[in-house]
């Protein structure tokens, strides 16, 4: 997904989460986390043009690699406004886990997340 997401609602129950984001120009993306049972790492991706698989993740090697060139560097490999965004979809999952499940808009935490 790019920038633009609108709002954020999380729903929470002891063992898994689900949040679901609503973009400017309509598309939704979901992330599941369980805290029990099998773990694993994977996706689909639901587009115009069809549907594609994501995964399975070989995460860290990458991170790693791009956490070392960033100190290496001194170059972000993420621009900042995207960062905050993921601060900001982040931080609207916990507030609407807070409320009880309600959607949180991202621009409402953004004053917020400045300080």
């Amino acid at each position: 997904m790019d920038k633009g997401c609108k709002s954020v609602v999380c729903t929470h129950t002891e063992d898994t989460d689900m949040v679901v984001g609503v973009w400017e120009d309509g598309p939704i993306g979901s992330f599941r986390g369980g805290r029990s049972g099998k773990i694993g790492f994977g996706g689909t991706a639901f587009g115009e043009l069809g549907n594609s698989q994501i995964g399975p993740f070989e995460w860290y090697r990458p991170l790693i690699v791009q956490i070392i060139e960033f100190f290496r560097t001194g170059r972000a490999p993420v621009k900042k406004e995207e960062t905050f965004e993921i601060y900001a979809f982040m931080e609207a999952a916990d507030e609407s886990k807070r409320k009880g499940g309600i959607p949180v808009s991202l621009e409402s935490l953004f004053p917020k997340l400045k300080e």
